[in-house]
């Protein structure tokens, strides 16, 4: 099951960090700014995304407890938050506001998951978790993806 788990966190990994590689298309004049604007905001994300994703496989490795999660499920919760509050404290086109607060709500869901990790009792609650993780986190690249269309950005993909 744990496999299951990398597998889900590299994705979401992937998905975080491509951002960090996207090419603005032409759009509206306030669209080009805020769309480098969000890229770098995210990222920010996908490094942290990418490290959740090498501590997740390491963990794995070391048949440590679940319990052991805790400390890099905390920071990846932690950049999420900080994530959070700059995409929520920046200046957007308004077309963008309400998809911006799409991100963070999914962003949100996604921490409540991350959260929950180190806490799990069972195999069942593994695969509970690895769903939650799933839907949340495709959700949340799915959010930012109608940003990405809002601000003249290429789509990512969630796999």
């Amino acid at each position: 099951m744990k496999k299951v788990f990398v597998a889900a966190a590299a994705a979401l990994s992937v998905a975080a960090a491509a951002t960090s590689t996207l090419v603005m298309s032409a759009g509206p004049a306030g669209a080009s700014s805020a769309g480098a604007q969000f890229t770098a905001d995210r990222a920010a994300l996908g490094t942290a995304s990418s490290a959740f994703d090498q501590a997740f496989a390491a963990w794995e490795r070391s048949g440590k407890s679940i319990a052991q999660t805790s400390s890099f499920a905390a920071v990846y919760v932690s950049a999420l938050e900080a994530q959070d509050h700059t995409l929520l404290n920046q200046t957007w086109p308004a077309g963008a506001i309400a998809d911006i607060d799409a991100v963070v709500r999914g962003d949100a869901a996604v921490q409540g998951v991350v959260s929950a990790l180190p806490d799990l009792a069972s195999s069942s609650s593994d695969t509970d978790w690895f769903i939650a993780f799933n839907q949340d986190a495709a959700v949340g690249v799915a959010d930012a993806n109608i940003v990405r269309h809002d601000l003249g950005l290429p789509l990512t993909s969630y796999s």
